[in-house]
C-alpha cells in the first residue's frame, strides 16, 4: 500500500509599495556611479600599488639618442646604432667623471656634456643665447638683395639647425638679440600678455625736454598708425656742443650701407644738416611691434638718429662686443626656467583678452 503526502505552501500577499515612496527612498540614497566611485577610491586607498608622483628632476630627462639627434650629431638611427654600441659617455656632475650611457632609451639631462668615442664631444644646444646685433645685418636667414643676415653671423652649423631668434631688431638697430632652442618659451618671450619689459637708448634729434617727454610716453600715450603706446622714460642725457654733435652725425653717416640715401634720409627728418642738439633717450616698453620705438619718439619730435637694445627681461647685453655671443648667466637661466613652466597661463590671458573684447 501507497502513502501519498501532500504539503500545502502558504504564500503571503506582499502588498507592492507606492511609486512616490520609490522616490523618496531614491532621494535619501547616493546614486549608483557615486557609491562606485567612493568603493573605487576607498579599496585603492587600502590595497593596490600606490603611484608616487614623479620628482621634478626627472621632468628634465630625455631619451638619450633623442638628445644626441637633437643636438645635430647624425640621424637618430645612427644615434641609436652608437649609443646600442656602446660608444656613448656623459660627464656626471655628482660622480665628477665620464660615465657609459647604458643604451639609446637611458634617460640623460638635456644639457649634459657627450663624447662619442671618448674624443668628439658633442656640443649642447642651450636653451637660449644672447647676441650683440650690429647695425646693419637683417635679423633672417636669407636676404634676395645680398644684404649681410644672421646667416653670417659665425653660428656653428648645429647652433644654427636647432636654434632660431626670438623676434627681430631692425636692419638699422644694434643690441640684444636672443636665439632659442624652445619654441613656447619663444612664444613667451614675445607674447605681450607676459609684459616682459625690453629696455633701449635712443639717440634722438633735439633737445629733449624730460617732463612733457615723461608725460607723453606715460601718461597720454603716443599715437602711431598702429594704436595709441605707452613707454617708461628712465633717463635723458643732453649733448648740446656743436662738435659733439658734429662728431655723431658724420659718424653715422660714414656707416651708412650703400643702398641708404643720405639726401632722402635728410627729407624724411633723420639726420637733419642743421641739427645743433642731440639727447640720449633711455626707455623701456612692453611691447615689440615693427619700429614702435622710432615711431613713438619721432611722434613726440625727436627723430631717432641710432637705437640700441640693451635689455630683455632680466637679461642684460651689458659689455657683450658687437657680433659676440654668450651663454645666459645662472640667474637668467633660472628666470627662462620659470618663465617656461607655467606655459598654460599665456593661453589663459589670451582668452580672457578675446572675451573681454
Amino acid at each position: 500500500t501507497t502513502t501519498t503526502t501532500t504539503t500545502t505552501i502558504s504564500v503571503a500577499r506582499v502588498k507592492p509599495t507606492p511609486l512616490s515612496s520609490w522616490n523618496t527612498n531614491l532621494k535619501n540614497h547616493p546614486p549608483v556611479t557615486s557609491q562606485i566611485r567612493l568603493f573605487a577610491a576607498s579599496s585603492s586607498s587600502k590595497s593596490g600599488p600606490k603611484s608616487y608622483p614623479k620628482h621634478e628632476k626627472n621632468r628634465n630627462l630625455v631619451r638619450a639618442d633623442r638628445v644626441l639627434s637633437n643636438r645635430g650629431w647624425s640621424s637618430r638611427s645612427e644615434c641609436f646604432r652608437v649609443l646600442k654600441q656602446n660608444r656613448v659617455s656623459m660627464y656626471s656632475e655628482k660622480e665628477d667623471k665620464w660615465v657609459p650611457v647604458l643604451g639609446p632609451s637611458t634617460k640623460i639631462p638635456m644639457d649634459c656634456q657627450i663624447r662619442v668615442d671618448g674624443t668628439h664631444t658633442v656640443e649642447t644646444i642651450p636653451l637660449l643665447y644672447v647676441y650683440h646685433k650690429p647695425k646693419w645685418i637683417l635679423s633672417v636667414m636669407h636676404d634676395p638683395r645680398g644684404r649681410p643676415t644672421l646667416a653670417d653671423i659665425g653660428l656653428s652649423t648645429t647652433l644654427t639647425k636647432q636654434l632660431h631668434p626670438v623676434g627681430r631688431l631692425d636692419y638699422d638697430t644694434s643690441g640684444l638679440l636672443l636665439f632659442s632652442s624652445d619654441g613656447k618659451l619663444t612664444q613667451k618671450l614675445l607674447h605681450p600678455t607676459q609684459g616682459i619689459e625690453k629696455e633701449y637708448v635712443a639717440l634722438v634729434e633735439g633737445h629733449v625736454d624730460t617732463t612733457l617727454l615723461q608725460e607723453q610716453l606715460e601718461v597720454t600715450g603716443v599715437e602711431t598708425t598702429e594704436g595709441t603706446h605707452t613707454a617708461k622714460l628712465v633717463h635723458v642725457d643732453h649733448m648740446d656742443s656743436p662738435q659733439e654733435v658734429s662728431s655723431i652725425l658724420q659718424n653715422v653717416r660714414d656707416t651708412l650701407p650703400q643702398e641708404y640715401n643720405t639726401t632722402d634720409l635728410e627729407q624724411k627728418g633723420y639726420l637733419h644738416p642743421n641739427c645743433t642738439s642731440i639727447s640720449q633717450v633711455r626707455l623701456v616698453v612692453n611691447e615689440g611691434k615693427h619700429r614702435m620705438v622710432r615711431r613713438v619718439l619721432a611722434n613726440c619730435g625727436h627723430a631717432v638718429i641710432e637705437l640700441r637694445r640693451e635689455r630683455h627681461g632680466v637679461i642684460q647685453l651689458g659689455d657683450l662686443k658687437q657680433g659676440e655671443f654668450r651663454h645666459l648667466q645662472p640667474h637668467e637661466l633660472e628666470w627662462a626656467l620659470q618663465l617656461s613652466k607655467n606655459r598654460k597661463k599665456i593661453k589663459a590671458l589670451s582668452k580672457e583678452k578675446k572675451d573681454v573684447n
